[in-house]
C-alpha cells in the first residue's frame, strides 16, 4: 500500500483491536489521568486516542522501511543537534543513545545508524520466532548490530570499550530486585539501574534523543546535550546515591519530551506497575494487633 494509506489501514484497525481491550484500555486512561490531573475527561480521550494512532502508524512506517533505500529512510526523516552526538563520540568513551518508547523510536534508531556510523540498539527478543527474525531482519537492514536484552551487560561494556554507539530505551516498568525508584510524571517509577552503572563505570557519555512525529508521515530526530557522569558527583558521594541521581536524569529529561507531544509516548504500557517497597509494607495488614 502507499505509505499515506498503510498509515490510515493502521490506525483503523489499531483503533478496532483497542476497542475489545478493556484491561489497555484502562491502563491507557489511568496513566493519563494521573499524569495529567489538571486536564479535562475530553483532552485526556484525545491524547489517548491520538496515542494509540500514533503507535500504529509508527510500527506501518517501521515495517515500511524494508521498501526503502538508505536516501528514501533519511528524506523522511530531519536531524537536529547531531553536534551533540559528534561531541559525545569525540570523548573516544562510548556513547550511550537514551531514547524512549516515543514517536517511532524504530526508524529513528535506522537513521541514527546511518549518521556517520552503525549503532547498536538494545531490543528485547520478540517470544515469536518468526516475528523476532523479521524485525532483526529490518532492524539490521542499513547496518545496526542489536543486542539482545537477555545477555546486554558484557555486550555493553565491550561496545564502550571500543567506542561504540548504543541505543537504549529506559522508559518501562521493571522487577523490584531490578529497581531503582525515581520520580516520573509525580509518581515514583520503577526503572532499570543498568544504564546509570555502566555509564558511571566506564565515563560514557548519554546523548537523550526523540524522534518526535510531524506531518504527512515525517520525523524529526532530535540530538540533545550530553549528559556526562560528572554531573552526579565525584568519589565521595556514594555509588548507590549516584546511581539514583543518574536515573533520575534520564527519567527527568524523558518525561520532559513527553510532555510536550504527550501522543507520542506508548501510554499503554503499564509503566508504574511496581510499586516502591514502603509502599508494598503499607498495605500488609498489621497482625501483631490481631489476637
Amino acid at each position: 500500500m502507499p505509505p499515506a494509506a498503510a498509515r490510515r489501514a493502521g490506525r483503523t484497525a489499531a483503533r478496532l483491536v483497542f476497542s475489545f481491550l478493556r484491561s489497555r484500555r484502562k491502563i491507557l486512561l489511568d496513566n493519563l489521568t494521573a499524569a495529567f490531573p489538571d486536564e479535562t475527561a475530553e483532552r485526556i480521550a484525545s491524547i489517548a486516542r491520538r496515542s494509540i494512532e500514533g503507535f500504529a502508524s509508527a510500527l506501518v512506517d517501521f515495517l515500511q522501511t524494508g521498501r526503502l533505500s538508505r536516501e528514501e529512510l533519511l528524506s523522511r526523516v530531519s536531524v537536529e543537534g547531531v553536534e551533540n552526538l559528534r561531541a559525545a563520540r569525540s570523548r573516544g568513551k562510548g556513547v550511550f543513545l537514551l531514547s524512549a518508547h516515543f514517536g517511532s523510536w524504530e526508524v529513528g534508531a535506522l537513521v541514527a545508524g546511518l549518521l556517520g556510523e552503525p549503532i547498536a540498539p538494545v531490543a528485547r527478543p520478540l517470544d515469536n520466532p518468526l516475528l523476532e527474525e523479521e524485525l532483526s531482519r529490518l532492524r539490521r537492514r542499513f547496518g545496526n548490530r542489536p543486542i539482545s536484552k537477555r545477555q546486554a551487560a558484557k555486550e555493553l561494556l565491550r561496545a564502550m570499550a571500543r567506542n561504540e554507539t548504543v541505543a537504549i530505551l529506559v522508559d518501562q516498568n521493571v522487577l523490584p530486585r531490578e529497581a531503582v525508584f525515581v520520580p516520573f510524571f509525580g509518581r515514583p517509577a520503577a526503572t532499570t539501574p543498568s544504564l546509570a552503572l555502566i555509564q558511571l563505570k566506564t565515563g560514557a557519555a548519554v546523548v537523550p534523543v526523540f524522534t518526535w512525529p510531524e506531518a504527512d508521515g515525517r520525523y524529526r530526530l532530535g540530538f540533545e546535550r550530553p549528559i556526562l557522569p560528572e554531573e552526579f558527583g565525584g568519589s565521595g558521594v556514594d555509588r548507590d546515591e549516584r546511581v539514583r541521581r543518574a536515573t533520575a536524569r534520564y527519567m527527568e529529561v524523558t518525561e520532559r519530551a513527553i510532555r510536550k507531544d504527550p501522543a507520542a509516548w506508548l501510554w499503554l504500557h503499564n509503566r508504574w506497575k511496581t510499586p516502591p517497597p514502603e509502599t508494598v509494607r503499607s498495605r500488609e495488614p498489621d497482625v501483631r494487633s490481631r489476637p
